[in-house]
């Protein structure tokens, strides 16, 4: 499955000003992000393809094909795709929306995904969309489970019911920022179980949602998980993928979970 060019996706959002943009105040689109910040997401992905499996961004290459790491082992998903790549701007409104409180940008920023969702995923296929689950500790300190407020937006323009308690967190991890790709595995493995809701998915699809994919670890445990309990396709729609780029593994891990 190829991506369709994402600056076709953003130009779907470039509606006539009557608001504010949520994220930069600019005149705007009601409960959308402003053309400009549009604009400005579109092009981080200028120059860039990405692994057909996981979805990652690189820049565009003469073999394409799978990235490094799926190459080296099958992801546990059927397909994982992202909005834009996890830079500049979309790591700036991803912060705001995480840690600044700004519980409101889960709207525009889960219709965007939607969008991108409905263009490429088989919606008939799906049964419900599972967010990636908090530990209750850390949903209790940041206020909201950022995955979750996404899902419900997911959920409701894709008219398919949020399935919140099909994975659960069974215990807190350490910060995973320093971590490399087999760190992050090591620290996430037995993290997540499957929930009271996830029996009604067996032998179904699945939409599984979280805001950024970096190395996978999160989404390949999150599918394990999901996979075992009797769900047998796994789909992962992020709002940021991380970019691919040659330099040591450990320093392509420094941007996320």
């Amino acid at each position: 499955m190829v991506l369709r060019d994402f600056v076709d996706i953003i130009q779907e959002f470039l509606f006539s000003p009557g608001s504010v943009c949520p994220l930069c105040e600019r005149p705007g689109a009601s409960r959308q992000l402003c053309p400009t910040c549009l604009q400005a997401w579109a092009a981080l992905a200028q120059g860039m393809e990405i692994c057909p499996r996981c979805g990652r961004f690189r820049a565009i290459s003469q073999t394409g094909g799978l990235c490094r790491d799926c190459r080296a082992e099958e992801p546990p998903f059927v397909l994982a795709r992202g909005v834009a790549p996890y830079e500049g701007p979309v790591r700036d409104a991803l912060y705001l929306y995480k840690f600044a409180g700004k519980q409101e940008l889960a709207s525009p920023l889960g219709i965007l995904t939607a969008a991108l969702v409905k263009d490429l995923f088989p919606s008939r296929e799906l049964a419900g969309i599972v967010p990636v689950p908090l530990h209750p500790n850390r949903e209790k300190e940041r206020g909201f489970n950022q995955a979750a407020l996404l899902a419900a937006v997911i959920a409701r323009e894709l008219r398919l019911p949020l399935v919140d308690r099909a994975l659960l967190r069974a215990r807190e991890t350490t910060s995973q920022t320093t971590l490399s790709r087999a760190g992050r595995r090591v620290n996430l493995a037995g993290v997540f179980t499957a929930g009271e809701d996830a029996a009604r998915l067996r032998g179904k699809g699945v939409l599984l949602v979280d805001d950024v994919y970096t190395t996978g670890a999160t989404a390949g445990e999150c599918s394990r998980t999901l996979r075992a309990a009797g769900v047998p396709f796994v789909y992962v729609a992020t709002l940021a993928t991380a970019v691919i780029r040659e330099q040591s593994e450990q320093e392509a891990n420094q941007i996320g979970n």
